[in-house]
């Protein structure tokens, strides 16, 4: 194990900065690998779905249903529908957990990287597996639908507080300190009600970041290790303008409009539909997904206005350099030995 460099010289130290810039090279492609991973799992979901609405890929799962004699047709189906993307999605979640413990140094337990691959797999992946049922209800002109996306919709945000309580988000209100004082100045310059403000502990998962909810904002208790003053002035700015404009209530009824229209097409129009279910099908899946961190990017750059125009200086930084909006589990600020943030 390399020591710190003050323990080894002039050469040990160069080797410590080569060890140091290789590690964080390889955390920063692991990082971008991820992503990917989690786009490939979110279309293969989606191919499967509309793999049954194939005529071939129906033909196929019922010979395969045929060779599953022993159990009722039915279920033989139900099975096959849900528990092949559940396990395999939930097998690739557990081995990039693992990875993500080796290459990103993560301190999660075996029972951490259980709950996360849990959580993580059922949202997404369940909710979208039940909003899948939904729409094949719609597609036969059920009303039975609407219940199946209505339990989709709660499956889809327990499984997303679950996650975020399984990478560390545990929210713990302060009624005193320094950053309790800078946010209730600063909501009072922006006529911010602000009513909340909570600390969330890095925990194991090393997370770094700050949220925004209607009256409340949290940031992460290490953000004073990686910023100055006038820069969590910033966040928290960022966070108020959040706050403020209610964006994540936005954001929300804005995806669930989207999924409700697309939902109302495909019942009014499902006879015109049959031929190109299994594209309709992958639709479904990605236009809420797209529709989201669509709103997400244009309430970001609003947030980071409205964190620009409290502190009056722009070269303060945006979400991307300071917030780490997209790196929340992944990727904590690093900075080197003269305090400058690595890009």
């Amino acid at each position: 194990m390399l020591q710190h460099p003050s323990e080894q010289g002039v050469f040990g130290y160069n080797l410590w900065a080569m060890h140091a810039d290789q590690s964080e090279r390889t955390s920063r492609g692991w990082i971008a690998y991820r992503r990917w991973i989690q786009i490939i799992l979110l279309a293969t979901v989606a191919a499967w779905w509309a793999f049954w609405d194939f005529d071939n890929g129906a033909a196929f799962i019922s010979r395969l249903t045929l060779r599953l004699s022993w159990l009722d047709p039915t279920l033989a189906k139900a099975l096959l529908f849900w528990g092949v993307p559940i396990v395999g999605v939930a097998l690739v979640q557990l081995i990039c957990y693992s990875l993500d413990r080796a290459f990103l140094r993560r301190r999660w337990t075996s029972i951490d990287l259980l709950r996360l691959t849990l959580w993580r797999t059922v949202s997404p992946t369940v909710a979208i597996l039940l909003l899948a049922s939904g729409f094949n209800a719609f597609y036969d002109r059920r009303l039975v639908g609407i219940v199946w996306l209505v339990i989709a919709a709660i499956v889809a945000m327990l499984g997303m507080l679950r996650l975020r309580s399984a990478e560390g988000m545990k929210l713990q209100e302060v009624k005193g300190g320094e950053l309790y004082k800078r946010a209730f100045v600063l909501a009072k310059i922006t006529k911010t009600p602000l009513k909340r403000v909570y600390v969330v502990p890095a925990g194991r998962g090393h997370l770094t970041n700050a949220y925004g909810a209607s009256h409340t904002i949290a940031v992460t208790d290490n953000y004073g290790k990686f910023l100055t003053s006038a820069q969590l002035d910033f966040v928290i700015g960022h966070e108020l303008g959040h706050a403020k404009a209610k964006h994540g209530r936005k954001k929300l009824l804005i995806t669930a409009a989207v999924i409700a229209g697309i939902a109302l097409a495909s019942f009014v129009m499902s006879p015109f539909l049959f031929p190109f279910r299994p594209l309709f099908d992958v639709l479904v899946v990605f236009v809420p997904i797209l529709t989201f961190y669509f709103l997400s990017r244009c309430f970001e750059y609003a947030a980071d206005a409205a964190g620009v125009e409290l502190t009056s200086a722009p070269h303060h930084g945006s979400a991307h350099a300071l917030r780490q909006t997209d790196r929340t589990l992944y990727d904590a600020p690093r900075f080197n030995a003269t305090g400058t943030r690595h890009r």
